[in-house]
């Protein structure tokens, strides 16, 4: 099992369908229940470096490509530039919902445990 720091994580490109540049990586949560990270945190890119709003992508529809040493999700620019984004102290703030906004709009399907 690879693993890498989340410090190395932060600041990479995420690149979306046909090597379309989505934004930086500027932050991952973890489940702290399952020790998973949950979303990744992308900042689009603005006219003069970021836009300032963060986009939550769940980690689900995120993979890493080891060949190219890139994240990559199977998003198209024009889908991710319409989902969700907050900014800064949103982010921070449960209140907000983004998580569940993220999922919903990314059509994620929340986990669902059957106790046996």
């Amino acid at each position: 099992m690879p693993l890498t720091k989340s410090k190395d994580i932060l600041d990479q490109d995420l690149i979306g369908q046909g090597g379309a540049k989505l934004g930086l990586i500027r932050e991952t949560f973890i489940d702290l229940d399952t020790g998973r990270i949950e979303f990744l945190v992308v900042e689009a890119p603005g006219l003069i470096g970021g836009s300032g709003k963060y986009h939550p992508v769940p980690w689900t529809i995120v993979r890493y490509d080891p060949m190219a040493k890139v994240f990559q999700a199977d998003v198209s620019k024009d889908r991710f530039k319409g989902s969700p984004s907050y900014d800064r102290a949103q982010i921070g703030s449960a209140e907000y919902a983004w998580d569940e906004q993220s999922n919903r709009y990314f059509d994620v399907a929340s986990d669902v445990v059957v106790a046996p």
